[in-house]
């Protein structure tokens, strides 16, 4: 993952965020992204930390396989991870980077997601065309 210094149109120093990066989400502070990745095998993928500040990656984070969308709660305590080939979505608690159990949400990929904080819901777009509410 290569960050852009924006104000310049600069690339700055490439942060090493695990295999095939596919995804990325930034916590509404700014202070942390979460990078899914897919790792080689298209086995069990991961979702890399990523301390803003310093552009350092902390330990990978285990979800399910294929991972890809990302959405983080408003209130940047939970980042939801859609696993794309489990047709699940694995939350995750941005205080501790820990993965939590995942919510089955359709019987076909977990394409898109959308948090509706007023309704307490997480929305998943499924690759059948299946929309999908998930009480948080």
């Amino acid at each position: 993952m290569t960050p852009i210094r924006t104000a310049a149109n600069t690339a700055l120093k490439a942060i090493k965020a695990g295999s095939y990066a596919r995804a990325i989400a930034i916590t509404p502070d700014g202070k942390a992204a979460y990078v899914a990745n897919m790792d080689s095998g298209l086995s069990l993928g991961t979702v890399t930390p990523i301390r803003t500040a310093g552009n350092t990656a902390l330990k990978a984070i285990k979800v399910g396989e294929n991972p890809g969308p990302i959405a983080i709660t408003p209130d940047g305590r939970t980042a939801y991870v859609a696993n794309e080939s489990s047709d699940r979505v694995t939350p995750i608690r941005t205080a501790a980077n820990t993965a939590l159990k995942a919510i089955r949400v359709a019987a076909s990929g977990t394409v898109a997601l959308w948090h509706s904080w007023a309704a307490s819901r997480e929305w998943s777009a499924c690759s059948a065309g299946q929309i999908v509410a998930a009480r948080l």
